[in-house]
């Protein structure tokens, strides 16, 4: 079952590329990560550029990314799961840290769910189903002997990995990321329903063989 939720808020960054020209000197405010040219020696016949790995996506960046639906029901639910419940768990762990952006934020994910609050019902509904077929569809919960409150529980372990995703980015772009939460909440990519659509499909269709 471990590869049910992969830590999708916690992705690392792709494989690094090398630049065929240099970039210009990165200004104060570059991200960090941005090529940076480095010349080895004065007589060198050209610059050679050093990519520098960068950090993990940022937690909203990540909740709000886009996955590929693989057709396999019990994965693509974790990573549609996952999202739905990331909304949530962002306000929490803002109003934990910073509890003045508590009541905003609080309001901000209420509005969010007059639009948004039956498509969360309906993933969360997606539980029931696994209750019902998970233990024939799943040959790895077979093998694992998982019960629905444990595909919870794995479901809900990813919030720990979410609130050390905003703490390594450190405290002021932590306290910036949560004063910007209402805002991020009328983005188009949080309408999960939309912006998700080929795992939205993919659930939609339950467990079992597909054509």
């Amino acid at each position: 079952m471990k590869r049910l939720l992969p830590l999708a808020l916690l992705a690392l960054a792709g494989p690094l590329c090398a630049q065929s020209a240099p970039p210009p000197a990165p200004a104060a405010s570059a991200e960090w990560g941005s090529p940076i040219a480095q010349p080895l020696a004065p007589a060198a016949s050209g610059p050679v550029t050093i990519t520098l790995p960068k950090p993990p996506p940022s937690a909203f960046a990540a909740a709000r990314a886009s996955a590929q639906a693989t057709g396999d029901y019990f994965h693509d639910f974790g990573e549609l799961i996952v999202r739905v419940r990331s909304v949530k768990w962002i306000e929490e762990i803002c109003s934990e840290t910073f509890p003045a952006t508590a009541e905003t934020n609080r309001h901000a994910y209420e509005v969010w769910l007059v639009d948004n609050g039956p498509f969360v019902d309906e993933i969360e509904g997606q539980f029931l189903v696994i209750d019902k077929y998970w233990g024939d569809a799943s040959e790895q919960a077979r093998k694992e002997g998982l019960t629905v409150e444990q595909l919870k529980a794995k479901v809900d372990a990813n919030k720990a990995g979410l609130r050390q995703d905003f703490h390594a980015r450190g405290m002021r772009s932590f306290q910036a990321r949560c004063e910007a939460y209402p805002e991020i909440l009328l983005s188009p990519q949080l309408d999960l329903e939309r912006s998700q659509a080929e795992l939205v499909r993919s659930v939609r269709l339950g467990p079992g063989p597909r054509e």
